[in-house]
């Protein structure tokens, strides 16, 4: 792997101009994540850059072997006084495992058994070495990768000359997985700059010898098509930048139903995303229930409609569908799913697909 620090150094050389998100409304959820990241920055390394306090690749963390070891001790008053305590700590990771299976069925029933096989994901960057989940190595975030991989290649959202931009991308994981099947395709990130900084270090590792646009450069390009098969990374503060830049698919998974209704309309309401040949949403239909009120503002599934653009495909999104944490709800803790199921919505421009 390419010297951690050395990266570190380039990339906060080249994004000297960006400070701040002040220029943008952030929810109390992405407040939570910068405030931390300060911390987590000061101690950044191969092995924790994917999986710090906060956010992380939500592997397994025991082997389900362990966990059927202590069920089958259940004789011994020892191991059973063992096991109620450790079944109150562990029960999340039950449902978890459970959930992966599931997600590792529907990619296959997506004819995604090759990038299961193809891809696993403690040979990446900055993995790490979680246990196998039906001999594959995944995680939830990892299986939800792949899952949108399957799917952009089934609906050919994407061909290797494409222009895709995403809107929160984390560290880079799907787009590294993207830019391995299509390895000319133009990628934009946007998002913080801490995010920024490990997408770098993660497709900086992946693609050595690709075009690596860091946020400062931004403001210098002229023309999206002067960047082919390059990597740019836009600060949030400089979506604006960006915005009639022309490109053939712009996505977001998750994040546009955690932010402010006005930073919401920033990014749907912009010339990018309104001329985008493609757009590939996954969000959450309510994304603050009123009995659950999980984020700031309540944005909702008719929020994401555009007079400009057909659907091409609606569905509940599969992968997590089924998982099961332990959540405070009512002042009172226990094991529940999601507040809120989350839609998979396809659109494409009624005049790009002329």
């Amino acid at each position: 792997m390419l010297d951690i620090d050395k990266l570190i150094l380039e990339f906060k050389e080249n994004s000297k101009g960006e400070k701040t998100v002040s220029k943008i409304k952030i929810d109390s959820k992405h407040k939570r994540i910068i405030k931390q990241s300060e911390k987590n920055l000061k101690q950044l390394s191969y092995n924790n850059f994917r999986n710090w306090d906060s956010q992380n690749d939500m592997g397994l963390k025991f082997p389900m072997t362990f966990i059927s070891k202590i069920f089958l001790g259940l004789k011994s008053n020892f191991l059973l006084s063992f096991l109620i305590k450790i079944l109150k700590k562990r029960l999340n990771h039950i449902f978890e495992y459970s959930s992966m299976v599931d997600d590792i069925e529907v990619i296959l029933k997506n004819d995604g058994e090759y990038l299961l096989k193809e891809n696993p994901q403690n040979l990446t960057p900055g993995a790490i070495n979680f246990p196998l989940v039906q001999g594959y190595s995944v995680t939830t975030r990892w299986l939800r990768y792949l899952y949108i991989l399957s799917q952009i290649k089934k609906f050919k959202l994407l061909d290797n000359s494409s222009i895709w931009l995403d809107v929160g991308s984390y560290y880079g994981g799907l787009q590294g997985l993207v830019k391995k099947y299509f390895p000319n395709t133009t990628l934009i990130l946007v998002d913080f700059n801490h995010q920024l900084m490990r997408s770098f270090i993660y497709l900086k590792n992946l693609y050595p010898e690709s075009n690596h646009i860091l946020p400062d450069k931004i403001k210098s390009i002229k023309s999206i098509s002067d960047c082919k098969g390059s990597i740019l990374y836009v600060n949030a503060n400089d979506f604006h930048l960006i915005e009639n830049f022309k490109v053939d698919l712009v996505s977001n998974f998750f994040s546009l139903g955690e932010m402010k209704k006005e930073t919401f309309k920033t990014y749907t309401e912009s010339g990018i995303f309104k001329n985008s040949k493609n757009i590939y949403y996954s969000n959450r239909i309510f994304s603050s229930p009123y009995f659950d009120k999980t984020y700031d503002d309540s944005i909702n599934i008719f929020d994401y409609k555009n007079s400009n653009f057909l659907m091409k495909y609606f569905d509940v999104f599969p992968v997590g569908n089924f998982n099961i944490s332990n959540r405070l709800v009512f002042n009172r803790y226990f094991f529940r799913n999601f507040a809120s199921q989350y839609f998979e919505m396809i659109l494409i421009n009624k005049k790009k697909n002329d």
